[in-house]
C-alpha cells in the first residue's frame, strides 16, 4: 500500500490483500472484498477515485487503474475473473467479469451482468443490467435468466468466505496495527 498524490489508499480491517497485490493512492476498498495475488490497483488520479464494493474479489494479476475520464466504481459482490484489466469504468453490483476481459473508458456494465472471458468492451459502451456480454468487441449476446442468474448471485460469496480463510491463516499482506496500512473500520 502506498500513498500517491496525497492520497492513501481507505482498506477495510475485513479485506484479504495478498502479501504482493499493489494498491497505490486514491482508492477504497469496502468490507469483506478481496485483493488476489499479482493484482494491481493504481489510483494515481487524485480527482478520481477507485472504489471496490463491498464483498467484490479482484482475482490474481488484475489491472484496476483510473485516468482523467473519471472513476473507476466496481459494485458489491462483483467477482473478477484472473488477468482482467479495467479502468475509468463503471460495474454493477453482482457482476462477473470473466478472465482477461477488458472494460476501457467510461464504459458501463449493467448490475448481475456477465462480460464473458477475453471480452474487449469499448470505451463508452453502456449495457443494462443482467446482460451476457461477450466478444472483440463485446457485444450483447442475450439476457441473464434462469440458473445463471442463480450462479451469479451465488458466485461471489464463495470469494468472500476465501478471503476469510486466507486472512485466518495469516496469508494476508496487512497485520492489525502494520504501520504502512490505513485500515477503515467504519467504512
Amino acid at each position: 500500500m502506498s500513498e500517491y498524490g496525497g492520497h492513501r489508499p481507505r482498506i477495510h480491517a475485513s479485506v484479504f490483500l495478498a502479501p504482493n497485490a499493489v494498491v497505490l493512492g486514491n482508492v477504497r476498498i469496502e468490507a469483506e472484498a478481496s485483493v488476489w495475488f499479482g493484482a494491481v490497483i493504481r489510483g494515481d488520479d487524485p480527482d478520481h477515485p477507485i472504489v471496490i464494493g463491498p464483498g467484490t474479489s479482484i482475482q490474481d494479476n488484475c489491472i484496476v487503474h483510473v485516468g482523467n475520464w473519471g472513476p473507476t466504481v466496481v459494485g458489491a459482490g462483483v467477482t473478477v475473473g484472473h488477468g482482467a484489466a479495467f479502468e475509468s469504468c463503471t460495474i454493477g453490483d453482482g457482476c462477473v467479469i470473466g478472465m482477461n476481459a477488458v472494460i476501457l473508458q467510461n464504459a458501463s456494465v449493467g448490475r448481475e451482468s456477465v462480460v464473458g472471458a477475453g471480452a474487449v468492451v469499448t470505451e463508452g459502451a453502456e449495457f443494462p443490467e443482467r446482460s451476457v456480454i461477450a466478444g472483440v468487441p463485446a457485444r450483447l449476446r442475450k439476457s441473464l435468466d434462469g440458473r445463471a442468474a442463480e450462479w451469479i448471485a451465488r458466485g461471489g460469496q464463495h470469494y468472500v468466505e476465501l478471503g476469510r480463510a486466507y486472512r485466518m491463516a495469516g496469508l494476508h499482506r496487512l497485520k492489525p496495527g502494520s504501520l504502512d496500512a490505513h485500515r477503515d473500520e467504519e467504512e
